[in-house]
């Protein structure tokens, strides 16, 4: 399925220039193959600053931060070259130092070594030279504003290219993936070399383990910091690490981050699960903080605190919040009581659907006596 939108140009009269920006938005559906993952480049300080504008902005509206990838780095900064040395301005490549003519977004990715069959977009923009004015530029446009906003995409490449003399001068390209490439990292970082495999393996080395995100500022708490590790039977409510909790994410993703809470969903049909082994005591009570962040309200958007078995089986539905809550942080409160001298597990899942996004947050989360 592939969606192309453009935006039509029009006069900045302050700066006199002309600006035009685009949008494609895919989803593919091809064999998935491992990224060469030996792109390298450099970023400088606009290319970058548009990294933490659109990772604020993406934390504003209850996503998670891209990492950049240098693979689609380079696939950005040669359609940037070519629409600059070519004169002109479009997804689909007219003339190209690097590609057929004809070549699309993900055309372009794919001989990078971008591979993977996962969601892939791109926006472009031309005459503009800070990240700031790229940046608003985009937020006006819905269709790239939807772009910039996608819970699929995980990784960026960003390519900034002056040509003087040239029809527009600036010209930018930012190019999305929904995959955590061998080449992705943070800012300022290099990407981790693939870990060799055992002498003895007889299997080519696996690819590098996937960078975890940058995480953006914590948000200002009220409450108190919690201590690494709860007492009562349960470990690590204050969510500072994995620990004692088993987590599964559909997109792969690490549920408890460094700013020292967990978060689900938001991302697109999304379906993640966070649990742990507790021991219910006679006057057991179940105490966890949460926010939900939604755009617009989504009833289907849900997660379940629930107690499970051994075997998986759901025990009992403790709470159900869903996507039309939206609300700061709030502490939430169940009693335990009945299922005293039981070992259950206690679970965290959300699951959310393709329309708007809704983020559900966790935090301190303890058994009381």
């Amino acid at each position: 399925m592939e969606r192309i939108e453009t935006t039509r140009p029009y006069a900045r009269i302050a700066r006199y220039r002309w600006w035009v920006a685009a949008l494609v938005v895919v989803l593919l559906s091809t064999l998935i193959l491992g990224g060469r993952g030996d792109a390298a480049t450099a970023y400088d300080a606009e290319e970058t600053g548009f990294l933490g504008l659109i990772n604020e902005y993406r934390k504003e509206n209850g996503l998670r931060p891209l990492i950049l990838s240098d693979t689609l780095t380079v696939a950005s900064e040669h359609h940037s070259e070519d629409m600059a040395e070519h004169g002109f301005f479009a997804h689909n490549t007219e003339k190209s130092s690097y590609y057929p003519a004809g070549s699309k977004p993900w055309d372009r990715m794919e001989a990078e070594g971008y591979e993977y069959n996962t969601a892939k977009g791109e926006n472009l923009a031309v005459g503009y030279e800070t990240a700031e004015e790229a940046m608003k530029a985009w937020q006006e446009s819905p269709s790239h504003n939807a772009a910039m906003l996608d819970g699929n995409y995980r990784v960026m490449g960003v390519a900034r290219i002056n040509a003087p003399g040239s029809v527009h001068g600036w010209y930018w390209t930012t190019d999305f993936g929904g995959h955590v490439d061998p080449s992705a990292h943070a800012p300022g970082k290099d990407p981790e070399p693939p870990k060799p495999a055992p002498a003895d393996a007889g299997q080519p080395a696996p690819e590098a383990p996937e960078q975890p995100a940058t995480p953006p500022p914590a948000e200002p708490r009220e409450e108190a910091t919690a201590p690494d590790k709860d007492a009562n039977e349960l470990e690590n409510g204050a969510m500072g690490r994995l620990g004692a909790w088993r987590q599964e994410a559909r997109d792969g993703a690490d549920l408890i981050h460094e700013e020292g809470y967990a978060r689900l969903g938001g991302y697109h049909d999304g379906l993640d699960d966070l649990r742990q082994k507790i021991r219910v005591g006679a006057d057991s009570r179940l105490a966890y903080d949460l926010k939900v962040r939604t755009g617009g309200g989504q009833p289907a958007d849900r997660m379940l605190v629930r107690l499970q078995d051994g075997k998986g089986e759901t025990v009992a539905v403790l709470r159900k919040h869903t996507g039309r809550e939206a609300v700061g942080w709030e502490r939430e409160r169940v009693d335990l009581s009945r299922f005293a001298g039981r070992t259950l597990f206690l679970s965290f899942h959300a699951q959310t659907d393709g329309g708007r996004l809704t983020t559900f947050q966790v935090d301190r989360v303890d058994l009381t006596r």
